[in-house]
């Protein structure tokens, strides 16, 4: 199962910022809030599952995949999202974590894309 082609995904869900933005209708520093540990822990969790591809450490690989599948649907990173909904799903079958060998380097590019088009929601 090879990683999905996203060059027809957008980077970001605008709906969702929408959505964060209004449910921080009280707090309108949430979403900056929240954008700014995206924007931090981006690289951490990426250079995590480059580690434990490099180790062949199917289950890091797996949770540090998770992490990165839940925060980016949570702020609406819909390529970064597709990336890794792709890798959660070789993680958990048969399949090599070869087939994982250039997440890390399109997640880089996905994260900075998405980091690129957000900053205009920043209040």
């Amino acid at each position: 199962m090879p990683l999905p082609d996203i060059s027809q995904i957008p980077p970001v869900d605008e709906e969702r910022i929408v959505e964060l933005k209004e449910q921080a209708a009280h707090d309108a520093s949430l979403f900056n809030r929240l954008f700014a540990l995206f924007e931090e822990e981006g690289p951490t969790l990426v250079a995590s599952i480059d580690d434990s591809l490099k180790q062949s450490d199917r289950d890091e690989a797996n949770e540090s995949i998770h992490k990165v599948k839940g925060s980016s649907a949570a702020m609406g990173a819909k390529r970064v999202y597709a990336l890794a909904s792709a890798g959660v799903e070789i993680c958990r079958g048969n399949e090599s974590l070869g087939e994982l060998s250039e997440l890390p380097e399109l997640l880089t590019l996905e994260y900075a894309a998405y980091c690129e088009a957000a900053k205009k929601h920043l209040a």
